[in-house]
């Protein structure tokens, strides 16, 4: 997470072995292809994480593994969509399945849709 404060409310879970403190859209501490798979949601949103965070977590997951992650619609329909499709096209990635649009916090009238994405590392 980007945040101590958010960290310290995870080490009170006690179920968590390695707690890091990073941003996406800079270098993570982790080497290439150090995870098999990768589950990140509620980070791709408008105002938050933008596809620059998605090449970090490209090199940070093992070929043959799974990028699993919600995207906003907004972002997917602003440059999104294309670049996961020129990531395929380049033979980095499969894209392997995406949800229905969602909303993702209902009691919010102002959410919008957004989707899960699976890719595979190739």
């Amino acid at each position: 997470d980007l945040s101590e404060g958010m960290l310290e409310i995870a080490r009170t879970k006690n179920c968590y072995t390695k707690l890091h403190i990073g941003a996406l859209g800079s270098k993570l501490v982790f080497p290439d292809g150090y995870f098999a798979a990768i589950i990140c949601t509620g980070v791709f949103t408008t105002g938050h994480v933008g596809v620059e965070g998605l090449s970090e977590l490209l090199r940070i997951c093992a070929k043959g593994g799974h990028l699993v992650i919600t995207v906003k619609g907004t972002l997917w329909d602003q440059g999104f969509a294309a670049h996961v499709q020129a990531l395929e096209a380049a033979g980095k990635v499969a894209f392997t399945e995406m949800t229905p649009p969602y909303i993702s916090m209902p009691g919010d009238k102002t959410t919008s849709p957004g989707m899960g994405i699976v890719l595979e590392i190739l």
